[in-house]
């Protein structure tokens, strides 16, 4: 523990004697702030004149502010995420200190953990920015606290997901702007895949013509390509959690989307061992 801790002060410390972390923490503060102040206007003047937008009655807040703001917050860190996790193991790989860190007596998950421990450091820091926000919510609407904080709750699943796949991918690259490129890049395509599954049919219709020994199969997996295309992206699980509904099966979502890009973290350290 002494040594994941002293790993995890060494890069968290790097992070600021570096542009990256105040870059990173910056971008959020003025893209998050816009983002809140703009729906905050709008919806103050939705409550004011609901007629105007086309409604009967004033919106509910939860579903019409907290939770388009809380998914838009988590959307950013996702996006944001590849420029904290880039620098973890490729900049070690480039620099030629990897061995050095690997000779020294640290074990593979005392490095693991010390290097995610602190993306998660800088993750918090971004967390209070957003945190500032609902206390500003919470004291201009009535709103319960159980649902403030499971909105933090979301928008700190959501970054430590992809702060893990980042993780993962620093492990297999030599070179900090390859490794934030390709994080960038599955995450785009993680965010798309769940708009395209939601447009996606419910079912595949088959031509007529074609015998149902092989027309059955193929339905029965295009459902299943279909149920994977909606339930792989981290922001569909993150709607109804930041609506203050936390089903189990999000929750196992996001922690099963953690360890499994841990894990092959550990595993990318591993070969890299062996080969070394």
């Amino acid at each position: 523990m002494r040594n994941t801790w002293a790993v995890c002060k060494r890069e968290f410390a790097g992070y600021f004697l570096t542009p990256i972390g105040y870059v990173v923490v910056g971008m959020v503060a003025l893209i998050s702030g816009l983002a809140f102040s703009i729906s905050f206007i709008v919806y103050a003047q939705m409550t004011q004149s609901p007629s105007s937008y086309a409604m009967s009655t004033v919106p509910d807040f939860e579903e019409w502010m907290l939770s388009p703001y809380l998914l838009f917050c988590g959307t950013l860190v996702m996006f944001l995420s590849p420029l904290i996790t880039m620098r973890l193991l490729a900049e070690e790989r480039h620099r030629g200190t990897m061995e050095l860190l690997l000779t020294h007596p640290l074990r593979d998950r005392e490095i693991i953990f010390g290097k995610f421990f602190a993306a998660l450091g800088v993750l918090l820091v971004i967390m209070l920015i957003v945190g500032v926000h609902l206390l500003i919510m919470g004291h201009f609407i009535e709103v319960e606290p159980a649902v403030l904080v499971f909105g933090l709750l979301t928008v700190l699943l959501m970054g430590s997901s992809f702060i893990s796949l980042g993780l993962f991918v620093s492990s297999v690259t030599r070179n900090q702007v390859t490794s934030g490129t390709i994080a960038f890049g599955l995450s785009l395509v993680l965010y798309i895949i769940g708009n395209l599954g939601e447009d996606m049919p419910e079912t595949m219709s088959a031509p007529s013509s074609w015998p149902a020994a092989v027309s059955a199969p193929l339905a029965f997996l295009y459902r299943i390509f279909r149920a994977l295309m909606i339930e792989l992206p981290a922001d569909n699980h993150a709607r109804e959690m930041a609506l203050g509904i936390v089903a189990p099966k999000d929750l196992v979502y996001f922690l099963l989307f953690i360890a499994f890009f841990i894990f092959l973290t550990f595993r990318a350290l591993e070969s890299r061992n062996w080969r070394g």
